[in-house]
This record gives C-alpha cells, sequence and structure tokens, in this order.
C-alpha cells in the first residue's frame, strides 16, 4: 500500500493559527487608521473679521454610526475569517488523524507483509532444502544405474571373451584335426603316386611287343593284390581296434572305484574322444539298474581320460566313438 501524501499547502496547526492572530491585529489596526483619517477634520475659515472680533472653529462632526457599521463590518470580516482559520485549523488536524491512522494502517499492513515474507522465504528454502534431497537422491539412484549397466557391460565383455576363446579353441582342434587329415591324404596320395610311378617305370622297361600282354599282366596283379591288401589292412585294423578297446577297458577298470556292489553288475557305455584319446563325452546308455554304478562307470572313464588310440587317423576314426560293455567283475 503506497502511503498518502501529505496535501503540499496544508499549513501546521499552531503556526497557521499564530499567523492568523497576528494578520487580524493588523488588520484591525489599519482599518482604525482608514477611519481616522477618512473623517474631515477641516476647519472652516470665515472672514477675517474685524478687530476685535473672536474667532470661531468649528469643527466637522464625526458620524459615529458610520463608525460603528464600518467596525461591525470588520469585527464580521475578523470572525469569517477567524471561523476559517479554525476550519482550516480542524480540517488539518482532521487529515494528519487520517494520515496518522493510515500510517498506522500502512504499518500493520507493513508488519503483516513482513511475516508473509518470512513465511513466504521459510517455505522457499524448505522447497529448497526438499528439492535438494530430491536431486541428491537422483543422483545417488543415477550413479546406482551406471554402477549396475556397467556391472552388467562387463559381465557381457566377460562372457563374450570367454565365449570367443572357447570358439578360438575349438576352431584350433577342428584345424589341428583337418591338418591331420589332409597329412594322412597327401601322405596317401604320395604313395600312391609313388606306385604308380614304379609300375609305370617297370611298363617302360618292358618290351614294346609284351607291353599290352604285361600292362593287362600287372592289372590282375595289382587288383588281386590291392584286395590281398584291403582284407590284410581290414584284418590288421580289426586286430588293432580289439587292442585299443581291450587297453580302453584295463585303463577304465583300473580307475573305477569298486564299492560293496552287487556281484554281476555291468552296464554299456557310448564314449566319445577326440585325437590324443582326450574323452570328451562319457555317458551309460544302457544302465545296469544301479544309478550309482552307472555314475561311477562314467566317472571312471572321465578319470582314465586321455583314453589310448590309434595315432593313425584312418584307425582313429573308426574309435572316435566307441560302445563297450563295462563289467568291473571279469578283471583287467
Amino acid at each position: 500500500m503506497k502511503p498518502i501524501p501529505r496535501e503540499e499547502n496544508a499549513e501546521k496547526p499552531s503556526s497557521g493559527r499564530g499567523r492568523g492572530v497576528y494578520y487580524s491585529m493588523l488588520l484591525h489596526i489599519l482599518l482604525v487608521l482608514i477611519v481616522f483619517v477618512g473623517v474631515d477634520w477641516t476647519t472652516h475659515r470665515e472672514a477675517p473679521m474685524p478687530a476685535g472680533e473672536s474667532q470661531v472653529m468649528q469643527a466637522t462632526a464625526v458620524d459615529a454610526g458610520a463608525v460603528a457599521r464600518e467596525m461591525n463590518k470588520l469585527k464580521a470580516a475578523e470572525n469569517a475569517k477567524q471561523r476559517a482559520a479554525e476550519q482550516q485549523v480542524k480540517e488539518s488536524l482532521q487529515r494528519q488523524k487520517n494520515e496518522e491512522k493510515a500510517l498506522e494502517k500502512l504499518k500493520v499492513e507493513k508488519e503483516n507483509l513482513k511475516r508473509e515474507t518470512a513465511a513466504e522465504a521459510q517455505h522457499l528454502q524448505a522447497q529448497r532444502e526438499q528439492l535438494a534431497q530430491e536431486k541428491a537422491h537422483a543422483v545417488a539412484e543415477q550413479k546406482k544405474l551406471d554402477e549396475k549397466r556397467k556391472a552388467d557391460d562387463l559381465k557381457q565383455t566377460l562372457a563374450k571373451k570367454q565365449a570367443d576363446a572357447q570358439k578360438a579353441q575349438e576352431d584350433a582342434k577342428t584345424k589341428a584335426v583337418e591338418k591331420k587329415k589332409q597329412e594322412a591324404a597327401d601322405a596317401k596320395k604320395k604313395a600312391a603316386d609313388d606306385k604308380h610311378k614304379a609300375e609305370d617305370a617297370k611298363k617302360l622297361a618292358e618290351s614294346k611287343r609284351q607291353a599290352a600282354e604285361a600292362k593287362a599282366l600287372a592289372d590282375e596283379l595289382a587288383n588281386e593284390e590291392s584286395e590281398l591288401a584291403a582284407a590284410a589292412q581290414g584284418r590288421q585294423d580289426q586286430s588293432q581296434l580289439a587292442r585299443f578297446t581291450a587297453a580302453i577297458l584295463r585303463q577304465v577298470s583300473n580307475n573305477f572305484v569298486a564299492p560293496d556292489f552287487k556281484s554281476g553288475l555291468k552296464c554299456t557305455l557310448l564314449v566319445r574322444m577326440i585325437p590324443g584319446g582326450e574323452v570328451v563325452d562319457a555317458r551309460v546308455v544302457k544302465s545296469s539298474g544301479n544309478p550309482t554304478f552307472d555314475r561311477q562307470a562314467e566317472l571312471a572313464v572321465r578319470k582314465a581320460s586321455p583314453l589310448p588310440v590309434p595315432d593313425e587317423p584312418r584307425l582313429f576314426q573308426q574309435m572316435k566313438e566307441i560302445q563297450f560293455e563295462f563289467d568291473p567283475s571279469e578283471g583287467p
């Protein structure tokens, strides 16, 4: 609320009243002087009289009624001025009271505004503190989320690295197997080439006259030799496979922990290996009827790894997955 301005021309009560009395006294003195100056005091001189005659001076008489009327007018004017001055003083006092009331009201409103401002400032401070707490809580939550995301990213990175390493290892093993296969194939091809070259050299040594007969005889001999070699090789392969199978059975039996099982228990095992005899899988395909016996049989296979296998890839291909009956009662 804006303060009510004082009237610029308003006079202070005490000073205004004093000046009014002072002006009134001056006015009275001036009026009296005017009245006396206005009275005809002229001396009427008569014609000179003869010597010896006394001269009589006559004065013009003052009109007392006019003076009284003039005084009444002055008094009425003075009373009117006095009343006007008193009214002005009264109005000035009333304005002063109104201004004091307005100032008191303004003071009360100022105090109320001060209290409201303090309450609003306190409310704003509480809001700022609450916002600061909420911001700190949000920052803490964001930090937790960031840490969790970093942990998840690290976990995924580690898992990917492990998967890549495992894949690289498997690829290396596969390449090694393929390399051995290729080397075996190259050796076989070289042997065949050498054999053909020898045969060609033999044929060239033959005479032209016996070329056709020699070739036919050589082909027949070659076929017979091939069949004989294949049969011999088959028998030899079976003998080798049987020997390695027996060695595997012995090695598995040596690693079998034999608690007090019921006599006559046996199971059929399926074993998968990689070159070198490393066991990659071992499981019972035909149970003995005793789960503990079956688990011990599988464990014995894994403990016996690597198993004895032929180095020749051709034979290993026939043994990389074998199935045999395991009966510990038969002994090694």
